[in-house]
């Protein structure tokens, strides 16, 4: 008997291919994308395929507020989008703390979030979502996309948007009809204005995946130098926009050209190499601030955190968005441009002048140099007095990872600075030799950013397996986000997830404020108050994973174990460092003015006397004379709470 031949069935007849979501793929490998993050869904599966099937690898997390923030710490080390991705609802719902840090730190991120039918809204449809209602606020823009023929034209111009200053997240939204549209279309849509409306394939050719720039004025290039060489005692500040533009090299040449102080802000921590002699940390720099006769910001993002309350000299301002031009301070020069082409500019005005620095210049560069290096010593010796404290002190913490880090690594570990008290203790310590070394939540202050971010920042940055990601977490965030430590372990990511065990919710507040017994509460709430379960083991969870874990009381063990988990992150096994801290030991704000407002209606008789000690020296507005509070000595907050000073 003859074998019957096969039939042979093109591709298509059984299979709805090819599909629209295939448009999202090419234009995403078009802009160089590599890597997505977030969770799949029934909206979606069309779309996570599309990008698969691209050579694109889709990192499927645990929870998609981690998956945005993976995104915007991926773009933040590669200095590209970063795309991130969420089914409608729920899926979509769960980005919004994620998407909103985004949107404040201007990160650029791609959100592709699954929609619903449109003939199905403002009804009780199953999982509803309506992306622009959410997130027009926090974002530059919102698109829901109806019509196949869309989804090029929108891309593209997305990846465009998200990379003009200041950058940001882009939402864009795929309803489910639109992605089980026929290929080619037969709508009326796709018959009159073509398969893919206002769209042409490369369009930059192979620049189309950078961001668009523009350098300085010239004759306001030569004001500013020329300001710059009257001036007697400037100073530098390097920010967001200084890391964006990548002008790590100009920022250095241009210091060393002119002589001047400089000092780095949040993401363009290290832009200028920490350990350089013109270097000053952020509490030399507000000292040098109170003697320089001109500032000059490059790319800075001024915010709260940076005192824009006033105090500032005249200046000298270089951002690549008017918008950010601030109108806080007095400005001698306003430059629109990107930070790497406008100090090219004025290096090349330097060098084609032949300018020299001026005389005076060195004596103002000696005096903040050895401000610089007397208070990195302070505080090296004052973090010392803690090393046989126990529980372990965040100060001591903070100095013994940094120490690891400059010993073991050179000091180029990537850090991503999450949990409420040690994001305080930290900074201090470190010294960073690359711009977007040390990440943050930015103004957002959250908590439970840095599991997901120390995902992204491994993606991006393939050093990172010789270097493991430190990822220094408080246990509140690591119990909002701790279950994608699976997600690192699954995809072999270098990362050691250093969690600071000290109960959770604003413990260092009960010894400080509330009182040893939370006698500032109701009786009812007296139990925990408002702190988690002591002694949680968050390395035991972990390893129910398959995490390596270690465990640290006694501050001897925190070396041995850090290398220990080191060790295992180089071989691409995430670890988890669980550190019982001191509860009583608080983020030093708190110690701040506008902090004893949060607790000033706490009453008088069952504040704690630490709390009595802050409220009578930082609180003006008392009358304490007639209250007949006497002066009382400023608490340092360095300093564990004695039991005595715990209770009302």
């Amino acid at each position: 008997m003859a074998t019957e031949e096969k039939k042979e069935v093109s591709l298509g007849m059984r299979e709805m291919y090819p599909y629209p979501a295939q448009y999202v793929g090419q234009v995403l490998k078009e802009q160089g994308v590599e890597v997505a993050f977030g969770i799949h869904g029934g909206h979606i599966w069309q779309l996570v395929d599309a990008m698969s099937e691209a050579g694109i690898k889709i990192v499927t997390m645990r929870h998609e507020q981690s998956a945005v923030y993976a995104a915007e710490a991926y773009s933040k080390v590669t200095r590209k989008p970063g795309v991130a991705f969420a089914t409608v609802g729920p899926g979509v719902a769960n980005t919004v703390s994620a998407v909103q840090q985004a949107f404040i730190s201007c990160s650029p991120v791609i959100l592709l979030f699954g929609g619903v039918e449109h003939a199905h809204d403002r009804t009780y449809t199953i999982q509803p979502s309506y992306v622009d209602d959410l997130f027009r606020h926090i974002t530059k823009w919102t698109q829901r996309l109806i019509e196949p023929n869309m989804y090029k034209h929108y891309l593209t111009k997305a990846f465009k948007d998200s990379q003009i200053y200041p950058k940001g997240p882009i939402a864009l939204e795929f309803p489910l009809q639109g992605l089980l549209t026929t290929v080619p279309m037969t709508t009326l849509a796709g018959l009159m204005f073509g398969q893919q409306a206002l769209y042409a394939e490369k369009w930059r050719g192979d620049e189309t995946p950078e961001p668009l720039v523009a350098g300085g004025d010239p004759q306001l290039i030569e004001r500013a130098v020329k300001l710059i060489w009257q001036a007697e005692r400037p100073a530098i500040f390097a920010g967001d926009g200084a890391h964006w533009a990548d002008a790590s090299p100009e920022l250095r040449e241009f210091a060393e050209l002119a002589q001047i102080p400089v000092s780095n802000r949040r993401i363009a921590r290290g832009a200028l190499p920490e350990d350089h002699p013109l270097y000053l940390d952020s509490r030399t720099a507000r000292e040098a601030l109170r003697e320089s006769d001109l500032l000059i910001t490059v790319g800075m993002k001024v915010g709260f955190f940076d005192g824009y309350g006033g105090g500032w000299p005249r200046a000298i301002q270089i951002n690549e968005a008017a918008e950010h031009i601030w109108t806080y301070f007095p400005t001698e020069v306003a430059l629109v441009g990107n930070p790497k082409v406008v100090l090219r500019q004025m290096i090349d005005y330097i060098k084609g002048n032949n300018l020299k620095p001026p005389s005076g210049r060195e004596e103002w560069v000696k005096k903040a140099s050895a401000t610089q290096e007397a208070g990195y010593k302070e505080r090296m010796a004052k973090a010392e007095k803690y090393k046989d404290h126990k529980p372990v002190h965040f100060g001591y913490l903070a100095k013994a990872i940094w120490d690891f880090c400059e010993e073991r690594y050179g000091g180029r570990n990537r850090i991503m600075i999450d949990g409420y008290t040690i994001s305080d203790y930290m900074p201090a310590f470190i010294r960073a030799r690359y711009s977007g070394q040390v990440m943050d939540a930015s103004e957002q202050a959250g908590v439970g950013h840095g599991v997901g971010m120390a995902i992204g920042a491994a993606f991006g940055d393939p050093e990172t397996k010789k270097c493991p990601v430190l990822a220094l977490m408080g246990d509140s965030g690591m119990g909002l986000a701790g279950f994608d430590v699976e997600t690192a372990l699954r995809y072999h990511l270098p990362i050691v997830y250093v969690v600071t065990e000290n109960r959770g919710w604003i413990g260092s507040m009960r010894w400080v404020h509330y009182g040893k017994n939370w006698e500032a509460l109701g009786p009812q709430d007296r139990e925990y108050g408002e702190e988690c379960l002591p002694d949680i083991r968050y390395d035991k969870l972990s390893e129910v994973f398959g995490c390596y874990g270690e465990h640290v009381e006694d501050p001897a063990q925190i070396r041995p174990a850090l290398e220990k988990c080191c060790k295992a992150a180089e071989s691409g096994h995430t670890a988890v460092l669980n550190v019982k801290m001191d509860p009583t030991v608080a983020n030093r704000q708190t110690y701040s003015p506008v902090y004893q407002l949060c607790w000033v209606h706490i009453p008088w008789d069952k504040l704690a006397k630490r709390g009595k000690a802050l409220r009578r020296n930082l609180v003006p507005f008392f009358n304490w004379d007639e209250a007949g509070v006497p002066p009382m000595p400023l608490p340092d907050p360095w300093e564990p709470v004695r039991e005595d000073e715990a209770v009302p």
